[in-house]
């Protein structure tokens, strides 16, 4: 799914949506199987969606529908205010999404409208909400939200888009680990031995203050891929930006024993390194990109790159 021209695009998982921009995405957790995502505006919340993989049988939509209204029902009374809650109030429909879809609304102090889904293709069962105040056009922001989502990637490479890092990754290679934290985003795929990672850095002024960039790639690398790689750099244009390539080979690759004894085990050659670091000023952040692949990988390493969008074209 493309983002808009207005809105906060975001891809998590395969899954991807576009919410308006003054939405935070508070909170991030679980995998392709099961997972959740939490939007906030201010506090409060706005829009929630959580997924679960059904790996086979049948899915009766109308019973996980009537289930899932019926422990809402009983939450929502807790805050003892009326509840009223409406099926089919024809905010989306199969033609629309191309899924097995179902929505309804829900009052009882706020506003509420939902969807759940089911994709055939993709074997995800969906559920979402979008919530505000009877004042506010929850209805029209539900709307859009529910027609940007999509659950799946329409090719062989998908987006993941937040926190102002956004990139295309190949499908099939998973994320292994993430990091999530107020000036540093990073999230590393693995596919068997190999792996890449994609990472957002700020406020540039800030890190680069008093240092290279060549510096900065040596204390981002850290330890661990400088004792295995024997890494190289070398100043260049990047996204045209001021940045860095960074070329290494693994330091056992000159052992002819070690050579010997790793084609015996894996019959693959020594993974090679591939790095590209650069400062985007319209941003204020610094983006790099890592990986150690085989050299068959070479194409996908600079398909990788290049989607790497580190400002919006004005």
């Amino acid at each position: 799914m493309k983002p808009t021209a207005k809105g906060q695009f975001v891809g998590w998982m395969g899954l991807t949506l576009t919410v308006p921009e003054n939405w935070d995405l508070v909170h991030v957790k679980g995998n392709r199987f099961d997972g959740y995502l939490r939007f906030e505006e201010d506090g409060v919340l706005r829009c929630e969606i959580q997924w679960t993989l059904v790996s086979a049988g049948r899915v009766v939509l109308d019973e996980q529908v009537d289930h899932y209204l019926k422990s809402l029902e009983q939450m929502l009374s807790k805050q003892g205010k009326p509840v009223s809650i409406k099926r089919n109030v024809h905010l989306v429909s199969r033609r629309q999404v191309k899924r097995n879809v179902r929505d309804f609304s829900w009052e009882a102090g706020t506003v509420g409208y939902g969807m759940m889904w089911f994709c055939e293709e993709c074997r995800r069962a969906l559920v979402a909400q979008v919530v505000g105040y009877e004042h506010e056009p929850v209805k029209e922001w539900a709307r859009q939200v529910f027609l940007s989502l999509s659950d799946h990637a329409e090719s062989d490479w998908e987006t993941w888009s937040l926190y102002g890092l956004r990139f295309e990754a190949p499908v099939g290679w998973n994320l292994s680990k993430s990091e999530l934290v107020p000036g540093k985003i990073r999230l590393l795929f693995r596919q068997g031995e190999y792996e890449f990672a994609i990472a957002r850095y700020g406020p540039a002024s800030v890190l680069l203050k008093g240092k290279t960039m060549e510096e900065f790639a040596v204390e981002a690398l850290g330890k661990e891929v400088l004792q295995r790689f024997v890494v190289h750099y070398r100043l260049e244009q990047l996204h045209g930006h001021e940045g860095m390539v960074m070329v290494g080979k693994d330091k056992g690759s000159s052992n002819p024993l070690r050579i010997f004894l790793r084609r015996l085990r894996t019959g693959n050659p020594f993974p090679q390194f591939r790095g590209a670091l650069w400062e985007c000023n319209h941003s204020n952040r610094l983006y790099l990109a890592t990986a150690a692949i085989a050299p068959e990988h070479e194409p996908l390493w600079e398909r990788l790159v290049q989607s790497v969008r580190c400002h919006e074209e004005g």
